[in-house]
């Protein structure tokens, strides 16, 4: 079973809750700047402070930037639409990578998908962009990996779009230990 269909290589189109069709595209190495912006809307939107420090944004465009040229670490798919500077360029978008972990009966590669960078710009909001790059992303997901879970973190505003899409509490409870640096 294919999560929604479509093609996750180049621009596909996926529909909205209102049917209308919205253009995806793989996000490329000159989306980098733009997949920064839009973490910066994800983390504010998360109440994380600190985000006018310039070192974190630079160094997350360079992080973007070096793995974009790697397919196979991570992929990040856009939706592009105008912004409020009155360019046209991504307006949403989606990332995913990889976590290597020892195989499993059910994995016998051990790789394990991990979505994240899940971020719309304010004004582009409620049309159903972050859910048509998800989807992209959980298609090149089931097309092009080797894959059998997927995981993500979820804010409380965006739990129901990621269970409308199959998402779902994972077996058993993972705990976090946070080390203080």
């Amino acid at each position: 079973m294919t999560p929604h269909g479509g093609s996750a290589a180049g621009a596909t189109s996926a529909p909205t809750l209102d049917g209308v069709e919205v253009q995806v595209r793989r996000a490329g190495v000159e989306d980098a700047a733009a997949l920064t912006r839009l973490r910066k809307h994800m983390l504010e939107a998360m109440g994380v402070s600190q985000l006018e420090e310039p070192g974190w944004q630079a160094t997350c465009e360079r992080w973007f930037a070096e793995r974009l040229t790697e397919p196979a670490r991570v992929v990040a798919f856009v939706v592009d639409g105008p912004l409020p500077d009155g360019t046209v360029g991504p307006v949403a978008c989606a990332a995913g990578d990889f976590h290597d972990h020892a195989p499993e009966p059910w994995n016998p590669s051990g790789r394990r998908g991990h979505v994240f960078n899940v971020s719309t710009e304010p004004d582009a909001r409620r049309r159903g962009y972050a859910r048509a790059c998800v989807r992209a992303l959980m298609q090149w997901f089931f097309d092009e990996s080797e894959v059998t879970r997927v995981g993500l973190a979820a804010t409380e505003h965006g739990r129901a779009l990621y269970e409308q899409l199959g998402f779902a509490e994972p077996h058993g409870h993972e705990l976090v230990w946070r080390i203080a640096r």
